[in-house]
C-alpha cells in the first residue's frame, strides 16, 4: 500500500504538466500565426515581439529561482509557491488572448501581455519542476516520472490540437476575437486548477525545504554535467520543437490543406501517447540517456519521412505519428537526466544545487524556443512571405528548412552529445549512497577531507572542490569509494 500511495503521488505530482501544457505549449504553437495571419503584423515585427519573449526568459527564470530559494528558507516549499502562482498565470493567459477583443493591438501592448505571461508562468514553473527531485531519489522512478509527466502533456497537446489551435485558426479566417477569448479564459481557468489539485495532492510539503543553505542561482558553468546539459536544452528547445512550430504554415502553404494541419496534431499526439508508454516501459531495463538518443533517432527518421512525402498528403499522418513517437522521448527523458544531474553535481561540488540547476536548464530551453520563434518570423519576413497568398520558391524552401531540416539536424546532433553522457542507473545508485555516506559522516571533525574521491571527480570532468572538515571518510572508505565510484561525470572530458 505504501508502495501504491508513492506511486501515486509521483502520478500527481505529474498532473501538473497538463496544466502548464495547456498555457506554454498553447501559447508556443499559436503566437506567432495570431500576429500574422490574425492581428495582421509582418513577419519581421512579429518575430521582433517574441524576441521580447525571449530577453524576458534571460531573467525570468533565475528571477524566479531566487525568489524560490528565498521562500524555501523561510519555510514555504515548491508546493506553496506553485499554489499561490497559479491564478496570477491563468489570468496573464487569458489576457494575452482576450486583447484582439478589447482592441488592444498595438505591438507594445503585446510585447508587455507576453512578458507578463512569461514572468507570471515562471514563478510556477521553476518550483513544479525542481520538486521532481525531491519526489524520488531512484533513477529508474524518475524516468518512470519523466514519463508521466509527458502522459500528462500529450494529453494536454491533444486538446490545443482538437480545440484550441483550429480556434486560432477560425479567428484569423473570420476574426471570431470574442470566441478567442473565451477559449483563453477557459483555458487559463483549468490550467489553474489543474496546478493547485497538483500541488495538493503530490504529498506534504514540509519535506522540500530542507538542504537550502548550499541552492543558488550560481550554478558551475564550466563542470561539463551543467554545460553538457545546457548544450542538450538548447538542441531540445531550439530545434526539435521546430516542426510543430511550422506545422500551421507547412499546412497552410507548402501542402495546401490547412485543414489537415488538426488532423497531423492529432497523429503526433497519438504516436505521443505510444512512445510515452514504450519509453517510460524502457526506462527500468535502459538507461535515460540511451533512450533518449534512440528517440532522437526515431523523430530524425519520421522528419526524413515527412519530408519525402510532402506531395503524398494522405502519408503525412503516419508521419508525424513517427515524429511523435521519437519526441516523446526528446520531450520526456532529460528531465530525469536534469533531476540526476542535481545528485551528481552535489557530490561534485559538496552543493546541492537543485532550484539553480532546474533554472538553468529552463532558461536555456525557454530562451532557446523563443529565440527559433525570433528566427522563423525574421526569416519568413525577409523572404518574403506575405500572409494568405501564394509563396514563391524561396519562403516555401525556408518553410521546408525551418519546420524539418533544423530539427533533423538538431537531432543528430544530440545523438552525438549523448554518445558522451554517462549518468546511468548503476552509476547514479552509486553516487546517491556516496551522498547518504558523506552526509551521515559530516558531523564529525578532525578527519582529513575526501580527497580520495575527489581525484576520481577530478580525472574525468576537470578542477573539483570539495566542502573542507566535515566531510569526511576514513582511509578504507575513500579508496573503496574511489574506487566504486568511478567518477561520476556526465559527460566525458
Amino acid at each position: 500500500m505504501n508502495r501504491l500511495a508513492a506511486e501515486g503521488a509521483l502520478f500527481a505530482y505529474a498532473s501538473g504538466n497538463f496544466g502548464k501544457a495547456l498555457v506554454f505549449a498553447g501559447a508556443d504553437m499559436t503566437i506567432l500565426f495570431l500576429l500574422t495571419d490574425l492581428l495582421g503584423l509582418s513577419a519581421v515585427a512579429a518575430g521582433s515581439l517574441m524576441l521580447v519573449a525571449l530577453l524576458g526568459d534571460l531573467v525570468f527564470d533565475f528571477l524566479s529561482a531566487t525568489l524560490v530559494i528565498r521562500m524555501r528558507r523561510r519555510g514555504r516549499g515548491y508546493r506553496w509557491l506553485v499554489t499561490a502562482g497559479t491564478v496570477p498565470c491563468g489570468m496573464a493567459f487569458a489576457m494575452l488572448y482576450a486583447m484582439p477583443a478589447w482592441g488592444l493591438r498595438e505591438g507594445w501592448l503585446l510585447a508587455g501581455a507576453m512578458l507578463v505571461f512569461r514572468g507570471a508562468y515562471a514563478v510556477i514553473d521553476v518550483p513544479h519542476n525542481a520538486l521532481m527531485a525531491r519526489m524520488t531519489g531512484d533513477s529508474r522512478a524518475r524516468g518512470r516520472v519523466s514519463g508521466y509527466r509527458l502522459l500528462f502533456s500529450t494529453a494536454s497537446s491533444l486538446a490545443i490540437a482538437t480545440i484550441f489551435t483550429p480556434l486560432v485558426q477560425q479567428a484569423a479566417r473570420s476574426h471570431a476575437f470574442d470566441a478567442l477569448a473565451t477559449a483563453g479564459l477557459a483555458t487559463g481557468g483549468l490550467f489553474a486548477l489543474t496546478m493547485t489539485a497538483c500541488a495538493f495532492t503530490s504529498g506534504k510539503g514540509d519535506r522540500d525545504c530542507d538542504d537550502t543553505q548550499g541552492d543558488g542561482i550560481d550554478v558551475p558553468l564550466r563542470d561539463p554535467m551543467v554545460l553538457g546539459m545546457g548544450l542538450l536544452a538548447l538542441v531540445t528547445g531550439f530545434a526539435m520543437p521546430g516542426f510543430g512550430r511550422m506545422m500551421l504554415y507547412t499546412g497552410s502553404y507548402l501542402v495546401e490543406r490547412p485543414d489537415l494541419v488538426s488532423t497531423w496534431l492529432i497523429a503526433m499526439t497519438i504516436g505521443q501517447f505510444a512512445g510515452v508508454l514504450c519509453w517510460t516501459g524502457l526506462t527500468g531495463r535502459f538507461d535515460q540517456t540511451r533512450l533518449l538518443a534512440m528517440g532522437h533517432g526515431v523523430a530524425a527518421f519520421g522528419l526524413a519521412l515527412f519530408a519525402l512525402c510532402l506531395h503524398r498528403p494522405e502519408l503525412l499522418a503516419g508521419c508525424a505519428g513517427i515524429i511523435g513517437f521519437g519526441l516523446a522521448s526528446v520531450f520526456m527523458l532529460p528531465w530525469g537526466v536534469l533531476a540526476n544531474a542535481v545528485d551528481f553535481v552535489a557530490l561534485r561540488h559538496g552543493r546541492r544545487l537543485e532550484t539553480g540547476l532546474f533554472a538553468f536548464y529552463l532558461v536555456a530551453v525557454k530562451a532557446s524556443g523563443a529565440a527559433s520563434t525570433v528566427l522563423i518570423g525574421w526569416a519568413l519576413g525577409w523572404l518574403g512571405y506575405v500572409p494568405g497568398r501564394d509563396q514563391g520558391a524561396a519562403v516555401e524552401t525556408g518553410m521546408l528548412t525551418l519546420g524539418l531540416v533544423v530539427p533533423f539536424v538538431g537531432a543528430l546532433c544530440a545523438i552525438v552529445l549523448l554518445s558522451q553522457f554517462q549518468v546511468g542507473h548503476a552509476r547514479h545508485a552509486r553516487v546517491r549512497a556516496a551522498l547518504k555516506y558523506r552526509a551521515g559522516k559530516s558531523d564529525q571533525s578532525g578527519a582529513e577531507p575526501v580527497s580520495g574521491l575527489n581525484l576520481g571527480l577530478a580525472k574525468s570532468i576537470g578542477e573539483g572542490s570539495t566542502s573542507a572538515g566535515g566531510e569526511a571518510l576514513s582511509a578504507q572508505a575513500r579508496h573503496s569509494m574511489s574506487r566504486s565510484i568511478v567518477a561520476p561525470a556526465a559527460v566525458r572530458s
